[in-house]
């Protein structure tokens, strides 16, 4: 939400007194004025296409804007159409206000579209937006560069926006229009090379939602064709994959002939937040970060602005046996993707990072086009021997996909590489991948080897007066190459490595991290101006993820996994790097400052809140407390027909994304809370409200709220001031006060609360410790958890109250030290400045709901986490209440997180290792597209890394990877449907249809099933199940997949063909399956 995370028109700044302009300021001036210079052109141009009312059709007719050239003289023609709609008939569940919630919006392809055919321009489609209530086609025109804008004057947005705010601008627009691919013109062409030559789209879609290419509606192709929706490039990110798309039709090759037609349909919101609803409503874009609130950019109604760019592209011509010469040269079947490869800063000759990362893509789109990259090298001709490369794992690129192959480099302690050498020349041996059946003439196919250079950055070594902000590497979730940047401390730490356990205490060692999470939008890698803004520190590395990419998942899942893996990963770097650095490192378990402004603010708030025994500050500016109070929800057409309590049901997915639930967390963490007086982005009543929360929790909470007067969303100096810097200053300096002993006030009403908390969880694997205590299982998945800790003064005992807990543990070492001196204890303390060890003789009685459970501690206690005590309902015995009473488990017992249900669909994200998307076989051509553009929107929104093999491969599911599983269609296998009774799982698959607990089966046409299990191998892992009725039914499940944020689908969720027209009633059951208990809702 920042300027340059994302607006098309930045925010107005104050008056102030005259100062001398710095070169961002001029730039920024620069920067400002051109875009409004395009943004009134943008206008002008939208004002006048629109015409009558919101919508009025006319007969599309073919509009050559633009003709691209094809390797073999194809081209292809594309001319736009428009409807604008919120509501219509067949497209009657379109929810006007229901775009903000997270895909409502995108009902229009998430469903099956009903698409007149051929469109009567005298067809009118019910909708709420304009003052007839109703709509009907427009014309608009698309630009060489394929931009189209669209806005609708006439409708009353003043009124909409007086009573409904930011929500009243939200609205759905289709478009249409048509693509002409004519064949090539070359007479030395056969038509058998012609055949093999049947060409790929090439689609670039930039801030729009879906599209869908479709045969022309007069073609016997129509009538059975079923559309196949790809997602767009809502956020228009940097280092999107390339998407092809496969012609739904083979095109005319009688060069006599015409060219052959197809329908082009493309869908875009103007949306205001994050979208925040169904996954099979799938999501658009949020627009007031794209394009701005209208007055940002001096209109009175908004502007939608999408771009479509269509290129042709052909398979690679396959590997001819020895005979005659193609017509076509053969080319390499993987080809080098240069804006997916990764590499860290050679800093003083040294690699900052083991981990480097190179794109390539498959351009063998045939069916047997899958190959693996079995080995890398370095170049003879490189001139950098002293370098090792060594490939993490074989990897399998299947047909058009983007996968980056990670390896180690190594370079030994006393060799460094010169700053003369600027780049690196790899080879990659590729193989034929084995299971897949090749053609005849393919199959003396043998292995390739392909080179590719890669530029190598030096920088050189920072002292106290200069730096340079330093690129770093690190392979997440195991193999996944992952960049972030820093910013270095003026001088070394005098503890480096202090203590093992530092991160879990209460008093910081002066070399904490920050983490500082950027706003939406911003690429760290390529744009300086976020880690220029950050005040450099002392002895604290500033650390700046990526969040996997720059928009992310708004620092939920996988990416606040990174965010805390780059501060692990800094710390290896500085350990096993060379010995001058490792005085510069500190503990990989450390405790973080967390800093982030506007969506990164709200990542700061959320991260603290769920994981506060790893923040030890947190600095939030301009950050919202979540989607519902950012933009209100009670336009969502939906609500007109669901079951509230099926409602109910569903938004209980998205508890965990609410920040101001969790706030009891952050009681005892100090919080500098700052926001701009002028934001017109994040309204400043936002970081009010939640200071205001956490003050209600404890009046005494360590919060401090600074407003800056007249300063907008942002401004370059927002965390760079006094206050700031005095806040670190005592964070780095604390007081020998444990938290749980500090008195503010001294009244009586304090001392009674001194060392009570409240931790509050909704997902366990969501989840940390609070002083030690941790939430590890609920006893109704979908509900709060609540553990109320009062620990008495001086006889050891401590009263938990539990709400909705069925497991729980304590590690007594941290509780120790954040207890210290409030307890009666006998013993000392002893340390070597790096490993302390003290003597404590302790015996806790802990009444647990009335339970009275005693522990003695008398040992020497290492604080290298000596010590976690489980404490779970005894489910075979009762109390004198009726209840289950509490017990403690023995100390061998597994890590109970791992047993508890992952709660919601969007689990799947966070995975440990690379994804495995598995199939029923690589012949069957729905599932395949299917997995081929899950992988695609899996790395185009959070660069996560998908496999895609098939279960004719396995011998075992044992097979499948430690990452998480996503099966698609794969419920009649044999060794699928054995691994589920062997899991006694609520979900069967007999007589042709699913089985809830075998009280409900799931056998309605265009049905979309999903649901969760865990992993057959790795408990810490989760395995998606992705099925549907029949082809309909697939489409749906493909367009439920939980890619973005605020997706309402628990643990699982049943969408039917109802869904086409109200929308979220359509959904025929949803819910949380533990054991053999659920919560079902049917509509």
């Amino acid at each position: 939400m920042s300027r340059q995370g994302g607006k098309m028109k930045p925010l107005k700044q104050p008056k102030k007194d005259k100062k001398e302009e710095s070169e961002d300021d001029k730039a920024f001036k620069e920067k400002k004025k051109a875009e409004e210079a395009a943004l009134k052109a943008a206008r002008d141009k939208a004002a006048k296409g629109m015409r009558g009312l919101l919508f009025v059709h006319q007969r599309p007719t073919e509009i050559t804007i633009d003709r691209w050239s094809a390797p073999v003289r194809w081209y292809q023609e594309i001319g736009e159409e428009v409807i604008n709609m919120a509501s219509m008939h067949g497209l009657s569940y379109i929810p006007y206000g229901e775009v903000e919630r997270y895909g409502c919006g995108f009902a229009i392809v998430a469903l099956s579209l009903p698409i007149p055919s051929p469109p009567d321009s005298n067809s009118t489609y019910l909708s709420s937006l304009p003052r007839s209530a109703r709509a009907s086609w427009t014309r608009t025109t698309a630009d060489n560069d394929g931009r189209i804008l669209v806005s609708h004057p006439s409708v009353p947005w003043d009124q909409m926006r007086a009573t409904e705010g930011w929500a009243g601008f939200q609205h759905l627009s289709v478009l249409r229009g048509w693509l002409t691919v004519h064949p090539p013109r070359s007479t030395c062409i056969s038509e058998d090379d012609r055949a093999e030559l049947d060409p790929f789209l090439r689609v670039n879609f930039l801030r729009g939602a879906f599209f869908t290419i479709l045969p022309s509606p007069t073609s016997m192709e129509r009538q059975e064709h079923i559309p196949e929706w790809h997602i767009g490039n809502v956020y228009a990110m940097s280092r999107a994959p390339v998407q092809l798309v496969k012609l739904p039709a083979s095109p005319r090759r009688n060069m006599s002939e015409e060219g052959t037609r197809y329908e082009v349909i493309i869908c875009g919101a103007y949306e205001v937040f994050v979208p925040f609803r169904f996954g099979y409503l799938m999501p658009t874009c949020l627009k007031i970060r794209l394009f701005g609130d209208p007055s940002s950019y001096k209109s009175s109604y908004p502007i939608l602005d999408v771009a479509l760019s269509v290129e042709l592209e052909f398979p690679s011509s396959p590997l001819h046996a020895p005979g005659p010469p193609s017509h076509c040269p053969p080319t390499l079947p993987l080809q080098h993707s240069p804006e997916h490869s990764i590499t860290p800063h050679f800093v003083g000759g040294k690699p900052f990072g083991e981990a480097i990362g190179i794109g390539l893509r498959s351009v063998d789109s045939r069916e047997s086009g899958w190959w693996t990259v079995t080995d890398v090298r370095l170049s003879t001709s490189s001139s950098t021997s002293s370098l090792a490369l060594t490939l993490l794992e074989p990897i399998r690129i299947a047909p058009t996909q983007t996968r980056i192959v990670p390896f180690r480099v190594t370079l030994a302690e006393d060799e460094y590489v010169s700053e003369k050498v600027t780049e690196l020349v790899v080879e990659f041996t590729c193989s034929p991948s084995v299971h897949v059946v090749r053609p005849p003439e393919t199959t003396h196919a043998k292995n390739v080897v392909l080179s590719v250079t890669i530029p190598l950055d030096h920088v050189c070594l920072w002292t106290q007066d200069n730096y340079t902000p330093i690129r770093a590497t690190y392979f997440f979730a195991r193999s996944m190459v992952t960049a972030f940047t820093l910013v270095p401390p003026k001088f070394p730490s005098t503890k480096p490595y202090y203590n093992a356990y530092t991160g879990r205490g209460v008093e910081c060692a002066g070399n904490e991290p920050i983490l500082a999470l950027h706003g939406a939008g911003v690429d760290i890698l390529t744009q300086p101006w976020w880690a220029n803004s950050l005040p450099r520190q002392k002895r604290a590395w500033i650390v700046m993820p990526q969040g996997r990419t720059e928009w992310g998942l708004d620092w939920h899942g996988p990416s606040a996994a990174d965010a805390f893996s780059a501060v692990t990963a800094l710390s290896r770097i500085l350990f096993h790097g060379p010995l001058k650095r490792r005085d510069w490192g500190f503990n990989a378990n450390t405790r973080v400052v967390l800093v982030g402004h506007s969506n990164g603010g709200q990542g700061a708030w959320y991260i603290a809140a769920r994981w506060p025994g790893r923040v030890c500050g947190v600095i939030p500016a301009a950050g919202y407390i979540k989607s519902q109070a950012y933009v209100p929800w009670s336009l969502s057409r939906f609500t007109h027909f669901v079951d509230p309590f099926l409602r109910a049901v569903l938004e209980t997915s998205l508890t965990p994304d609410d920040n101001d639930l969790f706030l009891s967390n952050l009681v005892g963490t100090p919080i500098l809370a700052l926001h701009g007086g002028a934001d017109d982005n994040v309204p400043t009543w936002h970081t009010r409200e939640l200071m205001v929360v956490l003050k209600t929790w404890d009046r005494d909470a360590e919060i401090t709220y600074y407003e800056d007067p007249g300063r907008p969303h942002w401004y370059p100096e927002v965390f760079k001031s006094d206050c700031v810097q005095a806040f670190l200053d005592r964070l780095y300096s604390p007081s020998p006060v444990p938290v749980l002993h500090r008195i503010s006030d001294g009244n009586a009403a304090s001392a009674r609360r001194q060392g009570c908390f409240t931790l509050t969880v909704a997902v366990p694997h969501e989840s940390g410790s609070m002083y030690g205590w941790q939430i590890c299982a609920l006893c109704t998945p979908g509900l709060l958890a609540r553990l109320e800790v009062s620990p008495a003064q001086l006889d050891g005992h401590v009263f938990v109250r539990t709400t909705n807990v069925s497991i729980f543990s304590l590690d007594l070492q941290t509780w120790l030290d954040a207890r210290r001196g409030n307890l009666g204890t006998a013993g000392c303390g002893e340390g070597d400045g790096r490993r302390e060890v003290r003597k404590w003789h302790v015996v806790f009685i802990f009444d647990v709901d009335g339970d009275e459970l005693v522990v003695e501690v008398e040992d020497d206690v290492v604080h290298e986490a000596k010590g976690t005590i489980l404490f779970a309902r005894d489910r075979s015995t009762s109390g004198d209440r009726g209840q289950h009473v509490w017990k403690i488990l023995p100390e061998e017992n597994t890590d109970p997180v791992t047993l508890q249900p992952r709660q919601r669909l969007q689990a799947i994200l966070s995975s440990t290792a690379p994804l495995t998307l598995l199939i029923p076989s690589l012949s069957l051509p729905h599932e395949l597209s299917a997995a081929l553009r899950i992988s695609y929107a899996l790395r185009l929104y959070h660069s996560l890394d998908a496999q895609i093999i098939s279960l004719e491969e396995l011998n075992s599911l044992t097979d499948v990877g430690e990452g998480n599983l996503v099966l698609i269609g794969c419920a009649r296998e044999p060794l699928v449907q054995a691994w589920l009774e062997r899991t006694r799982s609520v979900w069967m698959f007999k007589d042709g249809a699913w089985c809830f607990s075998e009280r409900r089966k799931f056998s309605r046409p265009s049905s979309a099933i999903m649901f969760l299990q865990p992993h057959p191998t790795n408990p810490a892992a989760t395995s998606l199940f992705l099925e549907f009725t029949d082809l309909n039914g697939l489409e749906r499940a493909v367009r439920l997949f939980p890619i973005r944020t605020g997706v309402l689908s628990p643990d699982w969720i049943v969408v039917g063909g109802r869904a086409d027209e109200i929308g979220t009633a359509g959904v025929e059951g949803a819910g949380y399956a533990c054991h053999f208990t659920s919560v079902v809702s049917n509509s």
